[in-house]
């Protein structure tokens, strides 16, 4: 379909997705939010080999015909910058499920405690940031739980941090911690991502004193969060600022990725390789034939 004559269009971003209708904040009233309206088929692209599960996200630039106070219609999707896209779980087919777009920063939110610190899920969010090129934080919420919060240097984070990745310990209940994480996520655009019960929303409502979704707690049955944020939500709680809160993920299926070309997702791994020594033993060697075991099973 031919975009659509910009003249009587005002532009802004998705904020949040419901079935053929997103809120849009206007870029130039960013206190105004619109209900507005799309027609899926418009942003159909039948050429790719995967089809996305909405053809918005948040965190996408629209432009849009105003039609009330409260309403519109999107009538053009600006190109993206990135995205941050997972496999639909529970689908069958190639099904796209785009988080966020847009962003200039991913960050990864595990727990030290409560659930436990969970690599795994951080390395598949490291690698879909690789593809994207966007920044990755790695935060390990909850350090009031640790015996000694001062002591890092055994932590399962610190091969991250010993790879050059930005790693923030921190707890609702220190403000030191929590202002030098308010410092890297001011005026930028950052999504939340982590397993279910990490702490998420409460942390952005320590950051930002947003009241958003709600907070639930750890199953002690399974030791699993209970999910209490159903959709991707972007709020602006200060001018240049954005933060995308996610659902808590259970899982994170990667795409576009080749078992055999995931040896070059893992640096220290595929650096080894090359010299022709064994990676056995090392750091994330687990966590690369788990995830390439998985990639490999949904090619049968």
């Amino acid at each position: 379909m031919e975009p659509q004559n910009t003249s009587n269009l005002v532009s802004g971003v998705v904020s949040e997705v419901f079935p053929n209708q997103c809120n849009v904040i206007l870029d130039h009233d960013t206190d105004k939010k619109l209900l507005c309206s799309y027609r899926r088929s418009q942003f159909l692209n039948k050429k790719v080999e995967w089809r996305e599960r909405s053809p918005v996200a948040p965190g996408d630039r629209v432009e849009i015909k105003v039609l009330g106070s409260k309403d519109g219609v999107v009538e053009n999707l600006i190109p993206r910058k990135n995205k941050i896209q997972r496999k639909a779980p529970g689908r069958e087919g190639q099904v796209l499920h785009t988080i966020a777009a847009n962003v200039d920063q991913v960050v990864i939110v595990s727990a030290f405690l409560d659930p436990p610190f969970s690599p795994g899920l951080i390395d598949r969010f490291l690698i879909a940031t690789q593809q994207e090129e966007i920044v990755p934080l790695i935060v390990i919420n909850k350090m009031d739980l640790a015996e000694d919060p001062s002591v890092t240097d055994k932590t399962p984070w610190k091969l991250y941090s010993d790879m050059g990745y930005q790693c923030f310990p921190v707890s609702a209940h220190d403000p030191v911690s929590l202002e030098i994480l308010r410092e890297k996520v001011r005026g930028k655009t950052s999504v939340f991502c982590g397993h279910s019960g990490v702490g998420k929303t409460s942390l952005l409502q320590e950051l930002f004193g947003e009241k958003i979704g709600k907070i639930g707690s750890v199953n002690s049955y399974t030791g699993k969060g209970k999910h209490t944020t159903t959709v991707s939500l972007l709020l602006q709680p200060e001018p240049g600022t954005r933060f995308i809160d996610t659902p808590g993920i259970k899982e994170f299926g990667l795409f576009g990725i080749k078992p055999n070309d995931l040896i070059q997702h893992f640096p220290e791994l595929y650096e080894v390789q090359q010299k022709r020594e064994s990676i056995e033993g090392l750091s994330r060697y687990h966590s690369y034939l788990r995830i390439k075991q998985g990639l490999e099973d949904e090619n049968r």
